[in-house]
C-alpha cells in the first residue's frame, strides 16, 4: 500500500496505461474513509518529533523550564513541518498523476496538529490549553477521511 490516496479519478487517469508498473497503481481499489485517516497522518514525522522531544529530555505535555531549549523546539518543529510538506510530496508521487496537493498540505497540517496535541513548545504560550489541543487532534484525526481528494 503507497502513501497516496487512492480516488476515483486517479484510477480513471491510471486506464489504459503502457507500463506494467504504472498499470498496477490502476488495479488498486479506491481508499475508504480510514484509509485515508491513516494516509493523511505523517506518523513517521510524529513519530520522529516524539523523539526529538525525548532527545531533549522533554516528555510530551510537560514544560521545558530553560528558555533554549523551548527555542530549539520551536526551530526544530517548524524545520520538519517544512520537512512533512516535502516528505508526504516525495511519498504520494505516483507516474502519470498531478501532485497529490490537497493530501500535501492536510498531511502538513496534520502535523501541526499532532505536535500542538503533544504540548511542548505550544504549552510555553499564555493561549495554550492542552484540552482544546486534544479536541482539535480527535475532531480533525476523523474529519480528514471524510475529505475526497480531487486528484
Amino acid at each position: 500500500m503507497g502513501r497516496r490516496i487512492i480516488t476515483p479519478e486517479a484510477v480513471e487517469t491510471m486506464k489504459g496505461l503502457e507500463t506494467l508498473e504504472d498499470a498496477a497503481v490502476g488495479v488498486q481499489r479506491i481508499d475508504g474513509f480510514w484509509d485515508k485517516v491513516i494516509k493523511n497522518i505523517p506518523g513517521d514525522v510524529v513519530a520522529g518529533w516524539t523523539a526529538i522531544l525525548g532527545l531533549f529530555g522533554v516528555s510530551p505535555g510537560a514544560t521545558s523550564g530553560d528558555t533554549n531549549t523551548t527555542n530549539i523546539l520551536w526551530v526544530m518543529w517548524a524545520a520538519l513541518t517544512v520537512v512533512t510538506f516535502f516528505w508526504t510530496y516525495r511519498q504520494t508521487r505516483v507516474p502519470n498523476l498531478q501532485p497529490a496537493w490537497t493530501q500535501i498540505f492536510i498531511s502538513t497540517f496534520a502535523f501541526v496538529v499532532w505536535a500542538l496535541a503533544l504540548g511542548v513548545p505550544f504549552n510555553t504560550l499564555s493561549f495554550y490549553d492542552s484540552r482544546v489541543a486534544a479536541a482539535l487532534l480527535i475532531i480533525f484525526t476523523l474529519a480528514v477521511g471524510a475529505i475526497q481528494p480531487k486528484e
